[in-house]
């Protein structure tokens, strides 16, 4: 499972490669939109994001795989989707 707090440029880009949430059998992706509770860097591009900016956990994970995925997202975000 690949776990990255994100901005909002950064999402859109991603999105343009992942057109769904399922871009392959037993493959997903999850973009969940909400506020940083503190302050980041982009896991993506390396901008700064400020505590209570617009941001995104971005979550990609496979049925098959041996790290299933969990819920994360709460512990670095106040979602607001």
């Amino acid at each position: 499972m690949k776990r990255e707090i994100i901005c909002p440029e950064c999402k859109e880009k991603l999105r343009k490669l992942f057109t769904t949430d399922n871009p392959y059998e037993d493959e997903h992706v999850k973009f969940l939109r909400g506020t940083a509770l503190k302050n980041y860097i982009c896991d993506n591009c390396g901008n700064i994001i400020n505590e209570n900016d617009l941001c995104y956990a971005f979550t990609i994970w496979a049925d098959y795989s041996p790290a299933p995925y969990q819920e994360w997202e709460h512990k670095y975000i106040n979602i607001n989707q």
